[in-house]
């Protein structure tokens, strides 16, 4: 390759590599940002497990992984994706190079430099890039193994594919139209043929382990969507947006993506006359046609996003590539114009689309939240749960070692792991964790009902909160087992506390759990709220937790008569408490603050002492 060409290349490189590093600390973490976090933070065993039940296999968290041991600021985390996006462009261009030769390979390059979309996912935090990357590689060595029949080319085109494949399942669309095109091209080659054959067979068993593992939780997935009903209309509407995406004129608009696709036209259509248009243009078509049908028939079962179209985006390069070459050849004032009107349409949605990131969420989303609520609140000792990865992702960009570790129990989209698996991970967290965090996005909707009903009936709740559309709970696993009281209290409004336990001591700091139980010995007219209260001998108040019963799941009036109400509460008390604390249990009108009163005037019912020790002297 001459001096001047090497030269052209390395300069486009370094500018599309300065077109995505530009502004790549900034905006704040994403929402599927936060998702890539949290999921590549977990074991490899567990990152395979949630893949299987998400839209994503999982090579690219096998790299994000080891990669997150360097850092986990915005910058550092999608600077994977950089070096992915920055690779993509001579990969593209070599592609082209052997599809058409030099001139192609490097107007494709060029296009691959500048396309928004490309720079736009080189600056996310996901596998987008990198499946471009994969795709691109396996293209050239395609070509390559099409032309000079190298059984390395073959082998190198296996392993890209394969790699493409455990990291986008999109890419099934592109691999498809490789294996048809190879059909085309080689099928008068017997060699190649039977070369092309063992290749497509094989990767077809290095995949398949990985579809015999998720096929299930995807068919389960889709099936508890839409499905795949499929309408003419749907095509024509998928396809037209699927053309937009492709061009990604966000910012700009139809004009746009009028321009890409009449210097196309217009290219082809002049090597049309000059009869310089070879069979070579089925490879491109192929591939942006599969790609295109696939994403909208996908967009049925799951959602439409401009990102699944950008494994078409090197192909899109080959044919605007191959139409501006016949530009050229017509004219070098020709090919200017094309590429001076082509970089026009282009500056818009880089300027004022691709850096601000607004594509990536529906609504505002504030990473550092959820880390800035816990703190202070949550002591290194504790855990804390996330019902999705993305807001556990987010805590995880600002935990330090001196906050409290997290888990997760799933019960959000896009991934709901079945109940008993969540559930088996918190059991064995309170084993070892007094003081157990929960985050549910979206509160009690949907599954998180479930879940948190769960944790209501078994654990001790000791605090509740909404921020935004986040509620935090905590709950409470006393290291002691609760002891029988024995009291009863008959409190007006039909209301009889049948039996009470509680923690009997614990340390400075610790925690008390209590266990209510409840009867209604007629029916209860109002809701009331239940107040368990730590005092000293003296009678200041330490502690306390109210909630309406079971941490507002059975409010009073929804009571049957004679029904037996398990209600627990968690109280956790301050590093100074005394050696020895009264727990009391009463009801209140939780609009006026008026307390019921029992049979003998009083408004609350003392229940028993709890002895608090420091941990050497228990």
């Amino acid at each position: 390759m001459r001096r001047d060409v090497i030269f052209l290349w390395v300069s486009l490189v370094l500018l599309g590599f300065a077109l995505r590093v530009y502004r790549l600390g900034s905006p704040p973490m994403r929402w599927d940002e936060g998702w890539s976090l949290g999921l590549a933070s977990l074991s490899w065993g567990e990152i395979n497990r949630i893949t299987a039940l998400d839209v994503h296999p999982p090579f690219y968290y096998y790299l994000l992984k080891p990669w997150l041991a360097l850092g986990k600021d915005e910058f550092w985390t999608r600077y994977l994706s950089v070096l992915s996006g920055t690779l993509a462009i001579p990969l593209i261009g070599a592609m082209g190079r052997a599809w058409c030769g030099r001139e192609t390979g490097t107007l494709a390059a060029f296009y691959a430099a500048i396309a928004p979309i490309l720079i736009y996912y080189a600056q996310v935090t996901r596998m987008f890039a990198l499946a471009v990357a994969l795709i691109a590689l396996a293209g050239y060595v395609l070509l390559r193994a099409l032309s000079d029949e190298e059984l390395s080319h073959w082998l190198y085109f296996l392993l890209a594919s394969a790699a493409a494949l455990y990291t986008f399942y999109y890419t099934a669309f592109i691999v498809a139209a490789f294996l048809a095109y190879a059909l085309i091209v080689a099928r008068k080659r017997q060699g190649t043929l039977r070369r092309l054959s063992l290749a497509f067979g094989t990767l077809v068993v290095l995949y398949l382990p990985w579809l015999l593992y998720a096929l299930g939780p995807m068919w389960h997935r889709v099936g508890r969507r839409t499905g795949f009903a499929f309408s003419p209309a749907d095509a024509f509407v998928f396809f037209k947006e699927g053309i937009f995406a492709l061009a990604f004129a966000y910012g700009t608009g139809w004009w746009a993506v009028h321009i890409l696709l009449g210097l196309i036209g217009g290219g082809l259509l002049l090597a049309w006359r000059r009869k310089a248009l070879g069979g070579e243009l089925v490879l491109p078509l192929l591939a942006l046609f599969l790609t295109l049908a696939g994403v909208s028939v996908g967009a049925k079962a799951h959602m439409f996003a401009a990102r699944y179209l950008i494994l078409a985006s090197p192909f899109l390069a080959l044919a605007l590539a191959r139409a501006l070459e016949m530009l050229r050849r017509r004219s070098p004032a020709l090919l200017a114009l094309g590429l001076a009107v082509l970089v026009a349409s282009i500056l818009p949605s880089i300027a004022h689309y691709v850096y601000a990131k607004t594509y990536e969420v529906s609504e505002p989303f504030d990473p550092e939240a959820v880390y800035r609520f816990l703190q202070g609140k949550a002591h290194p000792e504790d855990v804390v749960f996330f019902n999705v990865l993305s807001l556990a992702g987010a805590y995880e960009r600002y935990r330090t070692p001196q906050d409290a570790a997290w888990s997760y129990a799933l019960s959000w989209d896009p991934v709901i792991e079945p109940l008993e698996q969540a559930l088996g991970r918190i059991e064995e967290a309170s084993r070892f964790h007094r003081r157990l965090w929960f985050v549910f996005y979206k509160g009690t909707v949907a599954a998180n009902a479930r879940l948190k009903e769960w944790l209501d009936c078994h654990l001790y709740p000791a605090f509740g909160q909404w921020d935004g559309d986040i509620l935090y709970e905590l709950y409470l696993s006393p290291a002691n087992p609760l002891l029988a009281a024995g009291r009863q209290g008959r409190f007006e409004g039909g209301i009889l506390l049948r039996r009470t336990a509680f923690t009997p001591s614990t340390g400075p700091g610790g925690e008390i759990g209590v266990l209510l139980a409840w009867q209604a010995t007629e029916e209860v007219p109002a809701d009331y709220k239940v107040f368990v209260h730590a005092y000293t001998l003296d009678g200041r108040l330490v502690a306390q937790h109210d909630a309406h019963p079971v941490n507002e799941l059975r409010p009073t009036s929804g009571w049957r008569q004679g029904e037996l109400v398990l209600d627990r509460h968690g109280l956790v008390l301050p590093p100074d408490a005394p050696p020895e604390l009264l727990l009391a249990v009463g009801l209140y009108e939780p609009s006026t603050g008026r307390r019921l009163l029992l049979a003998d005037g009083s408004d609350h019912l003392p229940i028993g002492k709890v002895q608090v020790r420091c941990m050497f002297s228990q």
